[in-house]
């Protein structure tokens, strides 16, 4: 369970029905979510770059033209939970000063554009790269900045993306699209340091940066947003090639940009800043993180590598770099509790990160282990997955043997981690009756209900988990792990049921699920396939006792089949 390596089952079978009509449909084997197709990362680039034409410099468009790059999305949410939101308050922060650029805000029509776009950013994005899907590491993340952005905005972002690869990278796109390279993550010391990436795009965001320009520059930001995303793609299989089209598109888009981008970026320095107070976290991790970066650009210098495209995109100048140090001195210190809280969840995520993406050896995480509970829960993990079930038993019974309160701060990480070692040693209904324990103190929490119904649907209760999962895909129209575990519950659905009229609609359900993954993920074609396949078998029951299910089923087949043809169509 929860690996992040699965390979995918759930594009691999085809069902066959009485009406002896072949649908390709889900496999029905053990559920393994997650699965991302693989291919050539090459290819990738070349038909996003193909795809998008002239726009040849993708995710930089939200950084280059907004500093997009400069983004890590972050959050401490894992304990949300645990901590009254109100105590993370500085008691004398200042009230933000956010200039309205654009005197009424932006129009409808121009909100409804970014949307699009937005949207149409979140298929390429998630098409061409891989992700982290771990849902720990994402509601983490997903928390901290949903919390930043509340400081400064009323409308809540798109979505927030987190790239597996180890480059320094993070961006901001139109519509409210965050995202940020796992190195990111790994480079920074604390918690306070991803907050004031984050906060620094989230700025950029709120200022309507992107919009505020002049028509040229609204094109020139099309074309970028369109070579980021080759960008991204290119940087799956060579960080150099992808440096390599970032630069052309800056050189493409230089004159009408680079002293827009300057501005924005002492702006969003600012406004970060007052954000990041208002949110709990130190403004004086701006400075900090800058200073890392400094000197792993001027390192890379010395040693003639290619810049971080993070640098590349957010130049640190030694004047921003001196202004961004004195203005984070005129700000208060956090107390002594906040600094430990954040920072206890730092060292959580930080071994998650190592032990999902496969960065650290059991030397490592051994070593680390001594000092740090983070790389204990993550040597847990690794021992679980290599089935050292005995080792992994040893870990749980230390860390069981630790104050109640101490524990509580590991939670719900602590389960999640049982729950795995439980699962891998395929005891699915032990790790849901732990789940299902503390998804009752967190219902609110979108990784307890993906790893719940996961331990469900494998434990014969399909049902069950749709009811946790259906309420993640009403909030988040875009949440692949989501619509892929439906797909999974219904296929398991499909196969257990005694039924024959339960099974046909389980089939067509799942087939209607793979088709909004294959939508998010960039595959139109594979997405009206699917749906195509849905709707002749739905077809079918209009003529059986079924009808009445039928008709609302058709309706809403053709609904998203128009969808994915308007998604399809779409062109920035």
């Amino acid at each position: 369970m929860y690996h992040s390596n699965r390979q995918s089952m759930l594009d691999s079978a085809a069902m066959n029905h009485s009406n002896k009509h072949v649908v390709a449909a889900p496999s029905f084997g053990r559920v393994s979510l997650l699965c991302e197709r693989k291919k050539s990362a090459l290819s990738i680039a070349v038909s996003s770059m193909f795809i998008l034409g002239i726009s040849t410099a993708l995710l930089m468009a939200t950084t280059v033209a907004n500093s997009s790059e400069w983004n890590s999305s972050n959050n401490s949410s894992g304990q949300t939970s645990q901590y009254n939101y109100n105590s993370w308050q500085s008691t004398d922060s200042k009230d933000l000063d956010l200039p309205n650029l654009r005197g009424q805000g932006l129009s409808f029509a121009e909100q409804y554009q970014n949307k699009l776009l937005g949207e149409w950013s979140l298929r390429n994005i998630n098409g061409g790269v891989k992700m982290e899907h771990d849902p720990w590491i994402q509601e983490t993340l997903k928390d901290m900045t949903w919390r930043l952005n509340a400081q400064a905005r009323q409308q809540a972002l798109m979505g927030l993306v987190i790239i597996d690869n180890p480059s320094i990278n993070a961006f901001a796109a139109p519509g409210g699209v965050i995202g940020l390279n796992t190195g990111t993550i790994l480079a920074a010391s604390s918690m306070d340091e991803l907050a004031s990436v984050v906060a620094h795009e989230v700025a950029h965001i709120s200022q309507h940066h992107y919009e505020s320009g002049t028509d040229e520059r609204s094109k020139a930001l099309l074309m970028q947003v369109g070579g980021m995303l080759a960008a991204i793609a290119a940087s799956a299989i060579d960080g150099d090639a992808a440096t390599a089209v970032l630069m052309g598109s800056q050189t493409a888009t230089m004159n009408s940009s680079m002293a827009f981008s300057r501005s924005n970026e002492r702006e969003a320095d600012r406004i970060g800043m007052q954000i990041m107070t208002q949110a709990g976290y130190d403004p004086r991790a701006m400075p900090r993180f800058f200073a890392t970066m400094n000197q792993r650009s001027q390192l890379n210098k010395v040693e003639n590598q290619f810049l971080p495209s993070f640098v590349m995109s957010h130049p640190l100048s030694n004047e921003r770099l001196s202004d961004s140090q004195s203005r984070a001195q005129s700000y208060p210190s956090l107390s002594l509790n906040q600094q430990q809280r954040h920072q206890a969840l730092f060292d959580l995520l930080y071994w998650r990160v190592q032990i999902t993406g496969k960065h650290a050896s059991e030397t490592v995480l051994t070593t680390a282990a001594k000092n740090s509970v983070g790389a204990k829960l993550a040597l847990m993990h690794w021992y679980s997955e290599q089935q050292r079930f005995t080792d992994a038993n040893k870990l749980l019974a230390e860390i069981d043997a630790l104050s109640a309160t101490q524990r509580q701060t590991l939670e719900p990480l602590l389960s999640i981690t049982h729950s795995y070692m439980l699962t891998e040693q395929g005891k699915w209904s032990e790790a849901a009756q732990i789940l299902e324990s503390q998804q009752l103190l967190y219902p609110e929490r979108r990784d307890l209900r993906l790893y719940l119904a996961e331990a469900l649907t494998n434990s014969n209760q399909p049902t069950q988990a749709q009811a946790l999962l259906k309420p993640l895909t009403e909030q988040q129209p875009s949440d692949r792990y989501a619509w892929q575990s439906l797909q999974l519950a219904n296929e398991k659905l499909a196969k257990t049921t005694t039924s024959p009229q339960l099974a046909n609609i389980a089939t067509i359900n799942a087939l209607r699920y793979r088709s909004q993954d294959q939508l998010w993920s960039n595959r139109y074609e594979s997405a009206l396939i699917s749906l195509t396949q849905a709707k002749q078998l739905t077809e079918q029951l209009q003529n059986t006792p079924q009808a009445n299910s039928a008709r609302p089923l058709l309706a809403n087949i053709n609904a998203e089949l128009k969808a994915v043809k308007t998604a399809k169509d779409f062109k920035p």
